[in-house]
């Protein structure tokens, strides 16, 4: 059902996300615009639902991060209906497109209501939520509310969503949560609060490989995904933590970090890489 979060300890910021899902194709992609863009560079995580890649994730060369996933909301919550509403996705896009911090997000949101116009058709109950984070300190998440978005702040040194909404629990301990995915909360939370003062890249891979979900799962977690905003590098697992790839957003290749053609790096062809296909690039 997936799971996310924004980490600013002693080292660089790191964001960290699994995806959770039945057996679907995955696709990676970096889209490079043009100079007179604020972004030159985003890099995108996607995931084919009714015969369509939707965009689950992405960052962009200035290390703004954005991710979305499913979440339950209460069985009398109603969306917004307000005229004044504008689909999350768009705010998303243009975000990664030209934006730098949070404040540029919710700049572009212009206090307008958030709604999804997209959702998956395997969950058609859930509803969806935000994750929105920058290397500067500053991450958010954004649900629908039926008068205002609902905004939650971190609190703190880093912030986590699973799938509940986390704006019913402002001002709860970490462990008071419940609802979808709290027991994946509560134990990403304290994985990275035992480890804050050490945290990097390989502690965001440890959470995730913790918080993940059993192969025996309906919704295993099929990509786990660390990324480095400073340095703009990913480190992407594909079902296990067996076999990891590295991406570098700055100069748009991917290579294998198992030895795959001892471990050259290869540049993401304008197409993206769908996952199934991955190893098809070092025959």
């Amino acid at each position: 059902m997936c799971t996310s979060f924004a980490v600013y300890g002693q080292n660089n910021p790191v964001y960290g996300m699994n995806f959770d899902s039945a057996d679907i194709d995955l696709k990676l992609n970096i889209y490079n615009y043009a100079d007179n863009y604020a972004v030159r560079d985003v890099f995108y995580f996607s995931a084919l639902m009714n015969n369509k890649y939707v965009d689950v994730a992405g960052i962009n060369s200035n290390g703004l991060f954005i991710c979305t996933q499913l979440v339950e909301y209460s069985p009398d919550f109603i969306p917004c209906s307000d005229e004044n509403k504008v689909s999350v996705f768009d705010i998303v896009e243009e975000s990664l497109r030209v934006g730098d911090k949070v404040a540029d997000f919710l700049a572009i949101l212009n206090n307008r209501k958030a709604f999804y116009s997209v959702k998956n058709p395997s969950f058609p109950d859930l509803g969806l939520h935000t994750i929105v984070a920058d290397k500067y300190g500053e991450a958010i998440i954004l649900e629908e509310g039926k008068d205002n978005n609902v905004i939650t702040r971190i609190d703190g040194s880093f912030i986590v969503m699973t799938n509940f909404p986390n704006g019913n629990f402002i001002n709860h301990k970490f462990d008071e949560v419940h609802g979808l995915g709290a027991d994946r909360y509560i134990k990403a939370y304290k994985e990275i609060d035992d480890q804050i003062n050490s945290f990097g890249i390989k502690e965001a891979l440890d959470v995730l490989r913790k918080a993940r979900e059993d192969v025996t799962s309906d919704t295993p977690t099929i990509c786990s995904i660390s990324f480095d905003p400073v340095k703009l590098e990913a480190c992407i697992s594909f079902k296990d933590f067996d076999e990891k790839w590295k991406v570098s957003i700055k100069e748009k290749t991917i290579r294998s970090l198992n030895g795959l053609n001892n471990n050259d790096s290869i540049v993401f062809p304008a197409e993206g890489v769908i996952a199934k296909q991955l190893y098809q690039l070092y025959e």
